[in-house]
């Protein structure tokens, strides 16, 4: 489906700066003028967290994922009013894009579907969803050689370039192979072929054991307890005793784990210079680990929850009499919950008893600290009051086996559809082909549960399955083992300052910057300063001109000062909210101009004149830069579209811009008069997967029950998950399986939108630059060995091979030496023009998902082959003096597909879907009632029913075949 270009209305957002670091906390008297501005900011700068509901519990390469998008506001835990766009990316196994969607989502939910093409391979693919509001929030900067930030023109790009985030929601999933046979779903797993192979370390095994004092440390003079986890190398959980000793070999505490890995020990009476071990004994191996050393000052902080009451005991060593006053705050999804003045006795110790309905469901954060804003112990616990226990749908009407092409019928039913329309996805599939995985949330687990927390949590739903002791202890362990918080107290209070990039999107918008031209002209030796040539590199960046635009956010933090506001958060529909976040989503005279790298080295301003076309539509605006930078609507685009990006000097109109296309705009050579680059600011570092993201499930129930219904289409028992790949030394290249197929113009147009080009194409470095792009430094101070290809053959210029020995490795082996071509400087112009470019093939045993693993060090180091591939029959594409980008707008996404069998198929009719049904939104009546209609695949099937949603009230929905 096709939809016209429609300009829509602009918003407006800023840059902004909230803290002025630790001097603040010098005019902060007291723990409570902290615990206010914690407070204001927990209301005025809420979060938002992303939910995705998807058809399948497994997928075969060929099949299409379809999934549905929930996005709520940690401050209300209702759907969304901040954000209208979503961000969905498809990941490989290894890490590598595969496809980024922008979902249009003008309720907080969204829905979209991708394909897996047969090009694809199998294994564990992951998908990940955004907000660019909530890149704001978990910065940090991927580790990389410091050497690499010599490839950008900026610091500020390299800067950018390697921002990465603490937590970005993820949901992994398996892939198998195509089946050979329609409708035979066997679940063989082919992975990716590589050439290097990597065998087992063989005696003692490598141990991952680590230690989490309750409230942060271990602290002389105080009893504490100390929570542990332990992994195999790989993260796989093992079970252990510990014996706990002092320095001299006493044992102080002997202690085992009790799930998943982890267990707790107390320390009493920690003595003065005390230092203790961890030893124990694992697969005939003995082992010795050091657990933190005792701080000489501080605060230990229990938090014990027992009946209607959680109490936390404090107890203080080594602070400065008359002991200082302390405050003790909760919160909960950010928002502050409780807050208590901390007065210490004259033994350092205080209690405080609080009411748990007080708390909300769900996590909550402890933090205890001064009014220098110094935290003393930070502590989470998780809270349930058990009102998520109730159901919120049924689902009846369900048999317990369907016959071929049966009609099915199923009726929905809201509980309390008084609440108001909540927005639910539905997907009913065949359950023979079920597959178990450790990644197995649901919105209510992923809300409650793992949004809070960093990294994977497998099996989330244990937690929730029963309210036994032992439940509630493990889910206490896995509270104590968390470092990360979501919500930084120290940034929440100003302690820290926090410089918001990114606005909440409510339109379609491109932001860049423009600079000077003749200051990057390299290619023919023109206007090169000796200053800026990059040491060692035979390449050249432009000054850095960066120039800090913040502005305080101190007005935003005044707003919460107003309780009686109707709407003290980010509501864009209220032209009455005085809050200022609102207001620069309303304001159209505001500064227009946020993220990226905030550079330029222009004397005056220019006039950006963006074209955007899309099938026989033309649309021309105009903008003129502030500080070098631009920032504007769009017209209302969906799917792909191509847009033109000329600068201009401000005196020039559009009748220049016009004369300019007539005169060398298809010549990609020529220089433009500006160098105009788009900001990029989607995240491009993939996590590496925890051990239970990828290992298959067997510690739940069966694969498949008792309850009938044919196992495949071809009447097989299904196999279990095997995973096939080659082993046996370092094969040869395999051509069949790049790691990745990129096109040619899109390749650089990212390396001049991320600082590694000026815009013009350079034949002699963009292999260096596509590989960073893709592939980046791997995380070494040395350069990977990289090796160009054309059309499948490195180039041999010269020919000289006839008569020299092949080369050998040191230990004799003879190298492999590649077909070639044997041509001339005539043959090879065709690859260095951009024109005659059509698809980069990249093939690598380097996985982004997995650096800094030991397998690429030393000699293991990956090799990385970039091999061009021209326009078959000699055919080019057009390539332009000024940037031209092929951009996708909001992605299109066709209705899922099922079938009528009302009248009676024909007997050789075959019908394979796995997922029966899927709809992203059921309509409910004004009862909260719903049927859903459809029919079964061509064998006997037993279902399995998936609903998720949730109400206006942003109470979340869940219902399964379990229920």
């Amino acid at each position: 489906m096709k939809r016209n270009i429609a300009l829509g209305i602009a918003f407006c957002s800023s840059l902004f700066v909230w803290g002025q670091g630790e001097n603040a906390a010098q005019t902060s008297a007291t723990p409570e003028a902290l615990s206010q501005k914690v407070e204001k900011f927990g209301t005025a700068i809420p979060q938002e967290k992303v939910f995705l509901h998807i058809d399948n519990t497994c997928y075969f390469v060929g099949d299409t994922i379809w999934y549905k998008a929930y996005v709520t506001r940690s401050d209300r835990q209702t759907l969304t009013d901040l954000s209208k766009i979503l961000y969905v990316e498809l990941l490989t196994p290894d890490g590598y894009l595969v496809e980024r969607q922008q979902v249009e989502m003008p309720d907080g939910t969204g829905h979209g579907a991708f394909a897996l093409t047969d090009s694809l391979y199998a294994g564990y693919y992951e998908l990940r969803a955004y907000t660019r509001w909530m890149l704001n929030f978990g910065q940090y900067e991927h580790p990389h050689s410091k050497w690499t930030e010599l490839m950008f023109y900026f610091k500020s790009m390299a800067k950018d370039f390697f921002r990465d985030y603490d937590k970005i929601y993820s949901r992994v999933f398996p892939v198998f192979d195509q089946p050979q046979t329609p409708g035979d779903y066997v679940k063989d797993m082919t992975l990716r072929p590589m050439r290097r192979y990597f065998k087992s370390d063989k005696g003692k095994p490598k141990l991952d054991l680590r230690f989490y004092p309750e409230g942060g440390d271990i602290v002389e003079g105080t009893t504490g307890r100390v929570a542990f986890e332990a992994n195999t190398e790989e993260g796989k959980h093992i079970d252990i005793e510990l014996s706990i000793q002092d320095k001299n070999g006493k044992e102080i505490a002997r202690t085992k784990t009790t799930n998943r890995g982890r267990g707790i020990f107390t320390l009493p009476d920690i003595p003065t210079g005390e230092k203790y071990k961890a030893v124990f004994r694992y697969e005939g191996y003995d082992y010795t680990y050091a657990l933190p050393e005792p701080e000489k000052e501080g605060c230990a902080m229990a938090v014990v929850q027992k009946g209607e009451v959680v109490n936390a005991s404090i107890q203080s060593s080594g602070l400065p009499n008359p002991k200082p006053v302390l405050g003790l705050q909760i919160m909960h999804n950010g928002v502050s919950k409780a807050y208590y003045d901390i007065k210490l006795d004259d033994s350092g110790k205080a209690t405080v008893e609080i009411p748990s309905d007080q708390l909300p469901t769900g996590v909550n954060q402890f933090t205890l600290f001064d009014g220098k804003g110094r935290v003393y112990a930070d502590r989470l616990i998780f809270v349930n009051h058990h009102e998520y226990d109730t159901p919120q749908l049924t689902v009846d009407g369900v048999k317990a086996q369907y016959e071929p092409f049966e009609p099915i019928s199923l009726q929905l039913q809201l509980t309390n559809p008084t609440t108001g329309t909540p927005n639910v996805s539905l997907a009913i599939r065949d359950h023979a082909t079920d597959e178990l995985t450790y990644d197995n949330g649901n919105i209510l687990t992923e809300m409650l549960l793992g949004s809070e927390l960093k990294g994977f949590v497998e099996n989330p739903g244990y937690y929730f399955e029963a309210d036994d002791s032992i439940r509630r202890q493990a889910l206490d362990l896995l509270m104590m083992v968390q470092g990360w918080r979501r919500y930084s107290w120290k940034t929440m209070s100003g302690i820290e300052p926090m410089t918001v990039q990114h606005m909440p999107e409510q339109l379609q918008t491109i932001s860049g910057c423009v600079n000077r031209i003749e200051d990057f002209r390299l290619a023919y030796g023109t206007y090169v300063k000796e200053e800026n040539w990059l040491p060692g590199t035979g390449t050249m960046r432009a000054p850095d001109t960066s120039v800090e635009r913040d502005a305080t956010i101190e007005d935003i933090m005044e707003a919460a000062d107003h309780p009686n506001q109707e709407n003290n958060g980010l509501e864009s529909g209220n032209t009455t909210d005085n809050n200022p976040l609102t207001q620069m989503l309303q304001d159209n005279q505001r500064d227009p101009f946020t993220t990226g790298s905030i550079m330029s080295n222009l004397k005056e301003e220019v006039n950006v004149w963006p074209t955007f076309i899309q099938g026989n539509q033309t649309m021309d605006l105009m903008q003129t830069t502030e500080n070098g930078m631009f920032y504007m609507k769009t017209p209302l685009l969906y799917d792909k579209y191509i847009l033109f990006l000329p600068a201009a000097d401000k005196d020039k109109g559009q009748d220049y811009i016009k004369d300019k296309m007539k005169k060398d705009f298809t010549n990609e050579e020529a220089y433009p008069d500006y160098f105009v680059k788009l900001n990029r600011f989607n995240p491009l570092f993939p996590k590496p997967y925890g051990y239970y993201q990828d290992a298959p499930r067997y510690d739940a129930d069966e694969r498949f029950d008792s309850q009938g219904g044919q196992t495949s289409f071809t009447d097989r028992q299904l196999a279990t998950i095997t995973v096939r790949t080659k082993r046996g030394g370092l094969r040869k290249l395999d051509l069949s399986k790049p790691a990745l197929v990129v096109d040619a113009y899109e390749a650089f147009n990212l390396t001049a939108d991320y600082g590694m080009s000026t815009g013009t194409h350079n034949w002699v470095t963009f292999p260096q630059q596509v590989a960073l792009t893709y592939i980046g430094d791997m995380g070494m101070d040395r350069d990977y060995f990289l090796q160009v290809r054309y059309d499948g053959k490195p180039i041999n210029l010269k020919s000289t091979r006839k008569n020299v020995a092949p080369p050998r490795m040191a230990n004799g082996t003879q190298i492999e030496i590649p077909p070639v071509i044997t041509a001339g400087e005539g043959k090879m112009e065709a690859y260095r023009h951009l024109r005659n470019l059509d698809k980069l093939y990249i093939y690598t045993d380097y996985a982004p998902r997995e650096q800094g693993s030991s397998r690429y060090k030393g000699d293991n180091q990956p090799d990385v082959i970039i091999d061009y591939r021209l326009f078959p029959n000699d055919g080019y594409q057009p390539t332009y003096r000024d940037r031209r980008y092929v951009l996708d707008g909001y992605a299109v996404c066709e209705d899922f597909y099922s079938p009528d069998y009302s009248q009676k198929p024909l007997p050789d009719t075959k019908d394979y879907r796995r997922t029966l049904y899927w709809v992203p939104n059921v309509k409910f009546d004004a009862e909260g009632k719903a049927t859903v209609n459809l029919y079964n695949n061509s064998k006997p099937t037993v279902l399995s029913i998936q609903a998720e949603g949730i109400t206006t009230t942003g109470t979340p929905i869940v219902w399964n075949s379990k229920n």
